[in-house]
């Protein structure tokens, strides 16, 4: 039987900055975020090129032709550019449009239990365990501690979850002692 000596708990509810704080690093530090970003680059420079190739081929008044090519330019250059900023922006809108709707996960209050030899959550009625060892990635920000329970599922425990940040830090450092004493494997990066 498995002790919990060690057992920690860590109760908080997630507000409207941790939903755009997890927002912002999925997009910025994830393979799926970063494709989207760069989805969007490429259909700004597409969409940049087809505008001047259309006035290219269909010539129109010298004037007309020039100010499309200025759009093109500005679309193409511009959009590869600000893409990042606008996938973000429209992020922060969603999850402002989301509030007070079923889209939201967890309204409720969230309890992580970090155990000896469980990390466990606890929201409404969802209850998960997860053994140490099957965590693929622990990352601390200034925003939250992300710890990656699977390629896509990415759980956040939000700064003010904890007293200070030197908690948040140890927390931290807890977690991933516990995937390496498993036989997890997590990066020896901090």
């Amino acid at each position: 039987m498995a002790s919990n000596k060690n057992k920690r708990e860590i109760r908080f509810v997630l507000t409207d900055e941790d939903y755009s704080s997890f927002g912002r690093y999925r997009i910025l530090y994830t393979a799926g975020g970063r494709k989207l970003v760069n989805r969007q680059r490429v259909t700004y420079l597409i969409c940049g090129i087809c505008i001047a190739a259309l006035f290219t081929v269909f010539h129109v008044d010298r004037n007309f032709t020039i100010l499309a090519y200025i759009i093109a330019a500005v679309v193409g250059i511009g959009g590869t550019v600000f893409a990042e900023r606008m996938v973000l922006k429209q992020q922060s809108d969603a999850i402002k449009k989301s509030q007070d709707s079923i889209e939201r996960v967890h309204p409720d209050e969230n309890v992580i239990t970090l155990g000896d030899d469980f990390l466990v959550t606890d929201a409404g009625e969802d209850h998960q365990e997860f053994d140490y060892k099957d965590i693929k990635l622990i990352d601390l920000t200034d925003d939250a501690i992300y710890v990656w329970m699977s390629d896509t599922m990415i759980m956040p425990i939000p700064r003010h979850a904890f007293r200070s940040m030197d908690e948040m830090k140890a927390s931290y450092t807890f977690i991933r002692e516990k995937v390496k004493e498993k036989g997890g494997h997590v990066d020896d990066e901090e």
